[in-house]
């Protein structure tokens, strides 16, 4: 049997044993101190937050205010102006980190689709044409060129973008 390379993040602790009272992007929604964030842009009907547990550089999720856990729940105009969002948020993440291309995707059903929050979001994924090097080859192992901190200072250059 195989086993993956770990590479210790102790500080992410304090995350995963931190309780948060209902869904994590209603309190987000909500500006709740208590909970870590790098919201992008929030705006009427949707928010753009920075996944702080990224798969890569630059992942967001577009995510509806409202609590709907299935993209039927939205009325047309709100899938409309989702995916508008996830267009813009494309747009945007081209202009700060220029990458070669992304994954998009959804996982509705909970633990069955591999999502882990029940409240309906895109995730945008952007990739590179170097995104795997020798640890991810060799070593099974996920290197970040940059902090969380250096991306969004990136991206908020260019959040005009998801204002238009």
């Amino acid at each position: 049997m195989a086993y993956k390379k770990y590479l210790w993040a102790t500080s992410r602790g304090n995350w995963v044993k931190k309780e948060i009272k209902g869904c994590i992007f209603c309190e987000i929604a909500k500006d709740n101190p208590e909970v870590p964030k790098k919201v992008i842009y929030k705006g009427k009907d949707f928010m753009v937050i920075m996944n702080i547990f990224p798969y890569n550089v630059g992942h967001l999720q577009v995510i509806p205010l409202k609590h709907v856990e299935k993209l039927e729940e939205l009325s047309d105009s709100e899938v409309t102006g989702l995916f508008l969002m996830v267009k813009k948020t494309i747009k945007m993440l081209t202009a700060s980190l220029n990458p070669a291309g992304f994954n998009i995707g959804m996982n509705i059903g909970g633990d069955i689709s591999g999502g882990s929050i029940m409240h309906l979001h895109v995730q945008i994924v952007p990739r590179y044409k170097r995104d795997s090097g020798f640890m991810e080859i060799t070593a099974d192992t996920k290197v970040m060129p940059e902090s969380i901190d250096q991306t969004y200072e990136k991206i908020m250059k260019n959040v005009g973008i998801l204002k238009k």
